[in-house]
């Protein structure tokens, strides 16, 4: 029971979700021999809990697995995933990807309109655009950077205008529908957060604004 019991607290200190349940799992199974032997009889209602639990833990662990394994993604997709979104595992990366959108974004295009409601946030792929306020350029985003993220992580209006000076490429998702996901995947949404707010960081320095 003590060995079950150090698992546990193990478990609990670790950040990988992965070895949580392994741990756990681990933990669950020392637990049987206490609970064929702790009475006069088999204590079958805490065994078959624990076997229900540990079933639990191996479709997860399995799914985990899965999202983690090393796949190589299409062209444009791997450079993506390489520049910008390495934090992620590569399935984490593959669902963001599956719910955004290619777009071909065609030279002088007003991606962001300054005071209006930004409903989707993208990044840049490839081209060039350009931050202007009052008609002067203010910022120019180069592959990699993002588009609408501020307004993403603030929830207010677009604070300028952005237009793209070349044909550009930009893969787009909507607030809504990453909100959604962040909301099943806890996880997945504390990095990416963390990926728009260097993003944020590096812009903000870009211009000379003190960071911190």
């Amino acid at each position: 029971m003590h060995v079950a019991n150090v698992l546990y607290l193990t478990s609990y200190l670790v950040r990988d979700i992965l070895w949580l349940r392994v741990l756990t799992i681990f933990a669950g199974l020392s637990l049987l021999p206490f609970y064929c032997n702790c009475s006069d009889h088999i204590l079958w209602a805490p065994i078959a809990w624990n076997l229900l639990f540990m079933a639990v833990n191996s479709v997860q662990i399995a799914i985990l697995l899965r999202e983690r394994r090393p796949r190589r993604l299409d062209g444009p997709e791997q450079a993506l995933y390489d520049n910008v979104f390495s934090e992620l595992t590569p399935g984490e990366f593959r669902q963001l990807v599956k719910l955004g959108e290619w777009r071909e974004i065609e030279a002088g295009t007003l991606i962001v309109q300054r005071d209006s409601v930004v409903h989707d946030i993208q990044v840049l792929k490839q081209g060039a655009l350009e931050v202007r306020l009052g008609g002067e350029i203010i910022a120019r985003n180069e592959p990699g950077q993002f588009v609408g993220e501020m307004s993403f992580l603030s929830g207010e209006r677009a604070t300028a205008d952005v237009v793209a000076t070349e044909a550009s490429q930009v893969l787009a998702w909507s607030q809504e529908s990453l909100n959604k996901l962040f909301d099943k995947k806890p996880a997945l949404a504390y990095k990416m957060r963390g990926i728009l707010g260097r993003d944020v960081v590096v812009k903000l320095r870009a211009h000379g604004k003190p960071v911190g």
